[in-house]
């Protein structure tokens, strides 16, 4: 159904309160850059504005956002702290595989995060692990990287295959399992990884198991949507429209943050500075104008198809229209040209700040390092998506290996 008067009250207020928390995290985002961490303070602010509940039903006590709202408030807490977004991000992404995995049963998990604020983080796929079938459950071993979140984080989920599955085998299926892993428990630890460039503060670090027992419950199979496939085909239209989106999507919007972000502070530092050599203010050098109206023009375009195919599955779930591959496909290319075209807009305006953009205490060297994590998650990489983008263009189904010659 459309939105009436009372979803657009709804949406405004989360647009008012996720630009509360951003005024919150602009002030802590250097901070959180040099601790590496994210403080509890910050999550608080995510729970107690909605935000933590936004892929959450209302039905369940969450603030259930369209995907509009979503993209929106991503890009308005990336403007003031990549770092913060991204573990949101992710958290989002785990409720809604807890939703799909578990269904009804994952109501106590919903709960905690709509009443405690408690955060969830999520592993793909483990760069090394053992699942034994036990009695009643299973017996894992491993480690999974890059779970972002880590420190704050109440449960994790990993995903992982059962023993005697094929080797290679994607883990999803019969054979793929969800692990809802509490972090404080025995055998479980988080090992401190992450030392990187970008995204600092997300706490992004390896997640250890050590011989740990999960009975069946909490060891769901775990089944990755096909193109065209929302994450929970039952929820509400809101969240369907959300959940195709999940993983193709979601980090173009924080990109475009960062490099908006870019845009604005050094047209800030222009305005007062003249050139190192000549002493001619920097906002007369032609050099200067066409950078920053490249970057604005990268950043707006990239802005524009992301809204675009936002408000167009938007519109399609709330009328009640079936998704397709073509749908799936629109939004990861729409994700892709926002990462790169935020990339290739703080690459332009590097050139106005000069020297001065290497120096940390300058908020710009932290932007054109975080800008860099946009084309680099696995399923989002450049050519994937144009390889996605071309078969589909040529009508090759996705799943046909390269052919040369």
């Amino acid at each position: 159904m459309p939105k009436n008067d009372a979803d657009i009250v709804r949406t405004s207020e989360l647009i008012a309160r996720a630009h509360e928390v951003a005024s919150k995290l602009k002030d802590r985002a250097r901070a959180i850059d040099q601790a590496r961490e994210i403080p509890i303070e910050s999550v608080n602010d995510l729970h107690e504005s909605g935000l933590l509940a936004m892929s959450i039903p209302r039905a369940s006590g969450g603030t259930e956002a369209d995907l509009v709202t979503v993209v929106s408030v991503y890009e308005i807490l990336a403007k003031a702290c990549a770092s913060t977004t991204w573990c949101l991000v992710n958290h989002v992404a785990a409720c809604d595989i807890l939703q799909r995995s578990l269904g009804g049963a994952s109501g106590p998990y919903l709960r905690a995060v709509v009443e405690d604020g408690a955060a969830l983080g999520f592993g793909a796929l483990p760069s090394e692990a053992e699942t034994k079938e036990s009695d009643g459950g299973y017996i894992i071993t491993g480690r999974w990287p890059f779970i972002s979140f880590s420190y704050r984080c109440r449960w994790v989920l990993l995903i992982t295959r059962i023993q005697g599955s094929p080797a290679g085998q994607s883990p999803t299926g019969p054979d793929g399992r969800c692990l809802i892993v509490p972090l404080a428990k025995d055998g479980v630890r988080i090992e401190d990884t992450w030392k990187a460039m970008s995204l600092r503060g997300t706490m992004s670090n390896d997640v250890v198991l050590d011989h740990v027992f999960f009975p069946e419950e909490q060891a769901p199979v775990f089944t990755r949507p096909s193109p065209g496939e929302t994450s929970i085909e039952s929820a509400p239209a809101a969240l369907r429209a959300a959940g195709l989106a999940s993983g193709r999507l979601v980090t173009g919007p924080i990109m475009l943050g960062v490099a908006q972000a870019a845009l604005d502070s050094t047209i800030e530092f222009a305005v007062d500075r003249d050139m190192t050599l000549g002493g001619s203010p920097r906002t007369k050098m032609p050099g200067n104008q066409f950078a920053v109206a490249d970057a604005a023009m990268y950043i707006e375009s990239a802005r524009a198809l992301l809204y675009q195919e936002a408000r167009s599955v938007t519109a399609k779930a709330e009328s009640g229209i079936p998704f397709t591959p073509d749908d799936s496909i629109r939004l990861s290319m729409a994700g892709l040209v926002a990462t790169q075209n935020a990339q290739s807009a703080v690459d332009r305006l590097f050139a106005i700040r000069g020297a001065h953009g290497l120096y940390e205490e300058d908020e710009f060297e932290r932007y054109y390092r975080d800008v860099r994590m946009g084309t680099l998650v696995a399923n989002q990489t450049p050519d994937l998506v144009r390889e996605w983008l071309g078969k589909h263009l040529f009508g090759i189904p996705a799943d046909v290996q390269p052919r040369w010659g």
